[in-house]
């Protein structure tokens, strides 16, 4: 399903933000940011539901988490490096973008697992070296030669980029 993101700015002060998916155009998400009074805000409220108010439209860039050689695209969940795509799981690239979010913080394996997770597993310690493993023989080394997801001995793991 191909979703687009619209931002709006519509007259008067209102910021309105418009998800449409492939023929639905339904989900509306009205921002206010006005000084108004009551009356004022519900007139530009029904305005812009209406579809009579002024709009600018302008398509948000998606995220990318940009790091050396490896592009992280969050709203595909698509991973590339040089370009070429890197195929992962759900846990490994969650993972990814958990650590790739804030290069050189050290999470443990128990943060790791909450927030990468949403099932329970007997052993998360296990799952979470595994799927450390796994994804760094799937993105190799950074360009200093380094893994990009460091072990920090005796406390956790951390993403290195290689600058």
């Amino acid at each position: 399903m191909i979703t687009k993101w619209f931002y709006r700015t519509v007259a008067n002060g209102i910021k309105h933000s418009e998800r449409i998916k492939a023929g639905d155009p339904h989900g509306k998400i009205l921002i206010l940011s006005v000084p108004d009074s009551g009356e004022d805000i519900l007139e530009k409220i029904l305005k812009a539901i209406e579809g009579s108010a002024d709009v600018e439209e302008r398509i948000l860039p998606s995220e990318i988490i940009e790091c050396e050689d490896i592009q992280i695209l969050l709203f595909e969940k698509k991973v590339y490096r040089n370009g070429k795509e890197i195929l992962l799981n759900r846990h490994e690239f969650d993972l990814l973008v958990y650590l790739a979010r804030h290069p050189g913080w050290v999470r443990s394996k128990a943060q790791i697992y909450e927030a990468v997770w949403t099932e329970e597993v007997e052993d998360y310690e296990n799952a979470v070296m595994w799927c450390i493993s796994r994804l760094r023989k799937k993105l190799g080394n950074n360009p200093k030669g380094t893994p990009y997801i460091e072990t920090v001995w005796g406390v956790g793991y951390k993403f290195n980029h290689g600058m």
